[in-house]
């Protein structure tokens, strides 16, 4: 009877292997072997961990004469592989910090005919609002055109021009800092029915409401939209 044990990452690597079959009937020692050749860890560092789907432990496979099956595994468990030689080539693999590492001067990297620092500079040159910071928002962001908007008046989207109503106007810590208006669509075009995360700030069916910064909404004589108003 055979069996498919997924050997999970070794513990100093990170690294999962592809699903091998495991015959119940194996020992610890020759399943250790399997892993070596696949690996590279020596037989005599490893220690195995057989764990089930949930990734709980399930054994220690800690007897190298004991048959696999005396553990009790299923398909789909994992065994869990530890490397505990500090100085095998798995560890030495995984320890970046061994890597020397090349460094390249200043005065050497100015000198590349195409670098990022050339390329940051002409773009800033050419387009400097990308590399603008922007305001930081605060509390009182956007009050100055708050202030000239009330609950109640007629207004109209700047960018889709989606006609309806003021509803609420201030303070919305839910969204952000900085003020937005609340408005009720005369159509469907809305994201919500003026409430945000369970608060509610006006009355309105679902997909009616909308929450905008006042620089997105102009107020004025806007009408309700009448749909036959074109037809003869």
């Amino acid at each position: 009877m055979c069996i498919r044990d997924r050997v999970s990452t070794q513990s100093t690597w990170g690294m999962r292997m592809v699903e091998t079959r495991f015959d119940l009937y194996q020992t610890i020692s020759s399943v250790k072997s399997v892993i070596a050749k696949k690996f590279g860890s020596d037989e005599s560092s490893q220690q195995l961990i057989l764990k089930d789907n949930n990734n709980v432990v399930v054994a220690n496979l800690d007897d190298d004469q004991r048959n696999l099956g005396f553990y009790c595994p299923a398909n789909g468990y994992t065994i869990h592989v530890i490397d505990t030689n500090p100085n095998s080539l798995v560890n030495q693999l995984e320890d970046v910090s061994q890597v020397e590492k090349y460094v390249m001067l200043d005065e050497d990297y100015d000198k590349l005919p195409d670098n990022f620092r050339k390329w940051k500079k002409i773009m800033e040159e050419q387009k400097p609002e990308i590399f603008k910071k922007k305001d930081e928002i605060t509390d009182d962001f956007q009050l100055d055109l708050a202030q000239k908007i009330t609950v109640g008046q007629r207004c109209r989207l700047v960018e889709l021009s989606h006609r309806g109503e003021v509803m609420f106007v201030g303070l919305i810590p839910e969204i952000n800092k900085g003020y937005f208006v609340g408005v009720r669509l005369d159509e469907p075009y809305g994201k919500n029915d003026g409430s945000v995360k369970g608060i509610k700030y006006f009355d309105c069916n679902e997909k009616y409401g909308l929450f905008l910064r006042p620089d997105k909404i102009e107020v004025g004589d806007f009408p309700e939209i009448d749909p036959f108003e074109d037809e003869i």
